[in-house]
């Protein structure tokens, strides 16, 4: 990053300015600016970011927002757009020379990205991640609150990964970054779209806009880039007519790449893709298209086919992702299912795997889409055979509230629990052996958010703990 004075960064968004300091950094977060950086004053979805504009004054940084009558700050007219300008000045266009995958889609983004990052890194390929809950490079893994970080934190890390020599970056785009433009310095190599149905309409309010703001993404392909689109899903359909990029289709009937011979066992699956076989020790169909999206990226990356099956057989699952463990001769997959198409498309899965009952365990998150909650509930009765509802991430809103709308239209026997750990608890106490508690919602989180504040909490660990627990009777 080549060093860059503060007058010469703002007229490249023709904003007068004679201060000659160097800027050392730039941020919209006012608890990580510094001596002589430049703050961002955006206003946000929750509260203005111009409110922090003193306390970054305070320790010396310089402010930028679009109206203001704070003396000692620049002003521009288009917060939004200057920060893109900003951001590819001063890291210098951080996308060039770097192989950058965008992947996004209500369901599979994390494990589209983590299962082409192991496809890269076995090609010997260092690879940063960025995603839901984390960003990793290395043996570094750093924790973030978003799927997609904010513009400033999304541009350092990608930086750094060019810095650090990490040829590849893969990322999740969620529909939030898209609408809140934290994507608009970037351009990528490929853009994967997993499927679309809905979600976050406590944010977007409509299906429509839902899909018009993921369909957006088509937008930042780099000029030679593609966009690789599962077929199978009729919703991602109306993205075709909006050509103006290269399209890659996969799937079952009438795609650019067809999948066939496809079978699915408890122990794996197997397909062909353009009639070459693949083998994998991951199981349902989500999966096998999750790879198959995967390997048209190593296709245009001009990798062979023998090389590719191998790969695809040393592929192993994602944790938090339909993670299986045997536990005291109980099976338990833990998985991060949290809207009605991919707690379906789980279950759907798990269902061959039964050789007893299945006993699933879910909740829907507080302060976020209503509407599917009903719907998630009756999808978990369909396949349970024991069906236990309890607490997501309630966050601020009462459990009992949740609860109540995922009970609305329930007529069939169930198991309610507000506390999580009982609901846990439960499950344990009446699996038999053999049986498979089905866990949804969390993943791999760490926390349970209640009433605004997150506590530890691991839906694996907590079973684990029950079944050594000594008191423990099954």
């Amino acid at each position: 990053m080549a060093k860059i004075t503060l007058a010469k960064l703002l007229s490249k968004i023709n904003v007068p300015c004679k201060d000659e300091r160097i800027v050392l950094g730039i941020s919209d977060d006012s608890r990580l600016v510094q001596k002589d950086w430049l703050f961002i004053a955006r206003k946000g979805t929750a509260q203005d970011g111009s409110a922090y504009a003193i306390a970054a004054q305070a320790k010396g940084a310089v402010v930028l927002w679009e109206k203001s009558a704070q003396p000692d700050c620049y002003t521009c007219d288009d917060i939004d757009a200057a920060l893109i300008v900003l951001l590819r000045t001063y890291y210098q266009n951080p996308c060039r020379h770097l192989f950058v995958v965008g992947v996004t889609g209500t369901n599979g983004k994390t494990s589209v990205t983590r299962l082409l990052a192991q496809m890269l890194e076995r090609l010997q390929r260092r690879v940063m991640i960025i995603g839901t809950g984390h960003i990793r490079y290395g043996d570094t893994d750093i924790e973030i609150n978003n799927t997609t970080p904010s513009a400033c934190l999304l541009a350092y890390y990608i930086h750094l990964a060019k810095t650090m020599g990490y040829p590849a970056v893969i990322m999740e785009v969620s529909s939030h970054a898209i609408d809140q433009k934290r994507i608009g310095f970037l351009r990528f190599d490929h853009i994967i779209y997993t499927n679309v149905s809905s979600d976050h309409l406590d944010y977007h309010r409509t299906k429509t806009h839902y899909h018009y703001t993921k369909f957006k993404l088509r937008s930042y392909v780099k000029r030679n880039g593609s966009i690789i689109v599962n077929h199978d899903d009729a919703s991602l359909h109306p993205l075709y007519d909006f050509y103006d990029h290269k399209i890659i289709t996969v799937g079952e009937k009438e795609a650019h790449l067809q999948l066939s011979h496809i079978h699915l066992t408890p122990k794996g699956s197997s397909f062909d893709l353009e009639q070459i076989h693949y083998e994998t020790s991951l199981i349902g169909y989500h999966n096998m298209m999750n790879i198959a999206q995967c390997l048209v990226v190593l296709h245009v990356l001009g990798i062979g086919s023998t090389r590719m099956q191998e790969i695809v057989a040393g592929l192993h699952g994602i944790a938090g992702r339909m993670e299986r463990h045997v536990l005291k001769g109980r099976y338990v997959i833990i998985d991060y299912a949290h809207t009605a198409s991919s707690l379906a498309a789980l279950l759907a899965a798990v269902a061959p795997l039964k050789e007893r009952n299945m006993i699933v365990v879910c909740g829907c998150g507080g302060e976020r889409d209503r509407s599917k909650r009903s719907e998630m509930a009756q999808i978990a009765l369909r396949y349970g055979d024991t069906t236990i509802f309890t607490s997501d991430n309630p966050r601020k809103e009462p459990p009992h509230q949740i609860l109540y709308d995922m009970l609305a239209d329930v007529k069939q026997p169930c198991e309610v629990f507000e506390n999580r750990r009982y609901a846990l608890k439960y499950a344990v106490k009446i699996a038999q052996e053999r049986d498979i508690i089905v866990v949804a919602g969390k993943g791999d989180e760490h926390y349970q958010c209640i009433n605004g504040r997150c506590y530890p909490f691991s839906d694996l660990e907590c079973i684990k703990q029950l079944l050594e627990d000594k008191s423990y009777e099954p």
